[in-house]
């Protein structure tokens, strides 16, 4: 048995951190002594825009894989009831791959689980996602009638000394938002818009 197991957290902030499920699922696949490879992603499982986890469908769908073990089944998706099985049954029954969701205790070889009991962790992933987004735009909402919303996100702080270095440099806005980035988390980065404006205040601040 070649498989791979597969990890997903919507950020890496360290509350959601991928490694709590790799290790894990590299328990699960040693006690059968499963040779496997790792596979992860920060991102919306949601939104269904999980670039890595199309990558390997795309290497089982070519038989490089035996099984894809995951954590728990909303850590594989949360998209839609309907795409979410979809792509669960392509894995399964076209691409001849067994499916194994650790936590949910859902494998694919179980027929009562995985025919009957894989929908309902499939529906309460799906739910959970659409709840989060209702409260989300409800708190919005209850701002705005208070006059604290302003829209948008909070700006980002930024690094003094690190910026300063960048701008000794003389940089290109594309490079320094590159060079600001670099070794940062996701939380931590600035946009190429966001690094424009900074630059552009000091410049007006320093004439």
């Amino acid at each position: 048995m070649r498989g791979i197991a597969y990890a997903r957290c919507s950020t890496d902030d360290a509350k959601q951190d991928v490694n709590f499920q790799l290790t894990a699922l590299r328990r699960y696949c040693a006690a059968y002594g499963w040779q496997h490879d790792e596979e992860f992603e920060y991102a919306s499982g949601f939104k269904g825009d999980q670039p890595r986890l199309a990558a390997v469908i795309e290497k089982i769908r070519l038989k490089q894989y035996d099984f894809i073990a995951v954590y728990s089944m909303d850590r594989f998706s949360r998209e839609s009831p309907h795409k979410t099985n979809e792509i669960l049954s392509r894995i399964v029954h076209q691409y001849k791959c067994r499916f194994i969701s650790l936590i949910d205790g859902i494998d694919s070889e179980d027929a009562v689980k995985w025919d009957v009991v894989r929908h309902l962790f499939v529906y309460f992933a799906n739910m959970y996602s659409r709840n989060l987004s209702e409260k989300v735009k409800a708190g919005i909402e209850n701002k705005k009638e208070k006059g604290e919303y302003s829209g948008g996100r909070p700006r980002k702080d930024i690094d003094p000394v690190r910026l300063a270095e960048i701008r000794r440099q003389s940089l290109s806005v594309r490079k320094a938002t590159e060079s600001y980035n670099n070794g940062l988390s996701r939380k931590d980065r600035i946009s190429k818009s966001r690094m424009a404006q900074v630059l552009t205040e000091q410049a007006g601040r320093a004439e």
